[in-house]
């Protein structure tokens, strides 16, 4: 059966740490099944990988699982070994199995592992296979994979390097098939992810695809000065040919769980996704925010934060203050420059 979830994936702020805690009633009341924690902010998961994780940190994780392990939801933590060379050094081993140990100590019940946006090097494929069966040694539950290149998009080849030949399929064969692949679609963020597509990588994973899914991602510097409250669409009847998806969503967690219900809803029952949208706007809003979000939603997708002009914006923040909605406070942030996103990102 497919799963629903969330990713916190993202580059920029990370979410505070009470709205992260938050969706753990929220999906259990919802229809979620996982949350996994992978905030590129997040050093001790990235890039600071090698470096030993502080009492502190780790009993930062500890709560986050048993926060949601309270609302019988899984709980997974992204763990990206940024830096790895072309092959594993001792000491690259020593630190993937300190970690995993502590990781086990805190029961989480899924790891990502994830290869996404770091710069390319030789023998990429082989020293992630390696990687993958170092971690293998030590954690025994599921393990979701993704790859460098996790989409066919261009931009990743620009930005990082490019592709080997035959990396994916070299991957595909590699990883057992019980690993799960993540895939973004055709793009980084995909306007449309159909049937061909998925039946199309599915021949070349081996495997139903572990969704990534981006739609709602605003984290780059560009992407950063809009708001996708929209409708999930281009994605008609796919939920069956997929693993999992897991939403990587908004830097605004409030608001993103508008988006998070309204995905749902059109991927478990088909719903139409415009009233599907409506419907986890009157769900999740006052009546007041509900009417604000469809009168501006042009502004927010379209015409974005430049384009509001200082009059438009002190009209919205006075209506906004009006509001009870814990959304509305993100939108006032928002139109204040705290959700800016630097060039971290560099796929926007």
């Amino acid at each position: 059966m497919q799963k629903i979830g969330v990713v916190e994936g993202f580059f920029g702020p990370a979410w505070p740490e009470t709205d992260r805690k938050s969706y753990a009633e929220f999906l259990s009341q919802y229809g979620g099944d996982f949350y996994i924690y992978a905030p590129k902010q997040d050093y001790h998961l990235r890039k600071g990988w090698r470096d030993k994780w502080e009492k502190a940190y780790i009993q930062e994780l500890a709560d986050l699982a048993q926060c949601f392990h309270s609302y019988k939801i899984q709980f997974g933590v992204g763990f990206s070994p940024f830096g790895l060379g072309e092959t594993l050094s001792t000491e690259d081993r020593s630190s993937l199995k300190e970690k995993l140990e502590i990781m086990n100590g805190i029961g989480i019940d899924m790891l990502g592992l994830f290869f996404d946006d770091m710069p390319i090097k030789a023998n990429l494929a082989r020293t992630q296979i390696e990687a993958y069966q170092e971690i293998k040694k030590s954690f025994h539950k599921k393990i979701i994979f993704c790859p460098s290149f996790y989409t066919p998009d261009p931009i990743l080849d620009k930005v990082f390097g490019q592709r080997p030949k035959h990396y994916l399929e070299d991957i595909a064969s590699g990883i057992p098939l019980d690993v799960a692949i993540a895939w973004t679609g055709p793009k980084v963020i995909s306007p449309v992810i159909d049937r061909p597509h998925l039946i199309e990588i599915r021949e070349v994973l081996n495997r139903k695809p572990f969704i990534w899914e981006n739609l709602f991602a605003n984290d780059g510097p560009r992407n950063c000065k809009f708001l996708k409250l929209k409708d999930f669409s281009g994605r008609d009847q796919i939920f069956s040919e997929t693993e999992a998806f897991a939403f990587n969503l908004m830097n605004q967690p409030q608001l993103s769980k508008i988006s998070f219900l309204a995905a749902s809803e059109v991927l478990k029952n088909a719903s139409e996704s415009q009233q599907a949208f409506e419907k986890a706007l009157s769900e999740l809003c006052t009546p007041e925010f509900r009417v604000f979000i469809l009168k501006h939603q042009n502004s927010f997708l379209n015409q974005g934060l430049d384009a509001i002009s200082p009059t438009e914006r002190e009209s919205w923040l006075q209506d906004l203050k009006q509001m009870s909605d814990p959304g509305a406070q993100e939108i006032m942030d928002w139109l204040d420059g705290k959700y800016l996103v630097g060039s971290e990102c560099l796929t926007d």
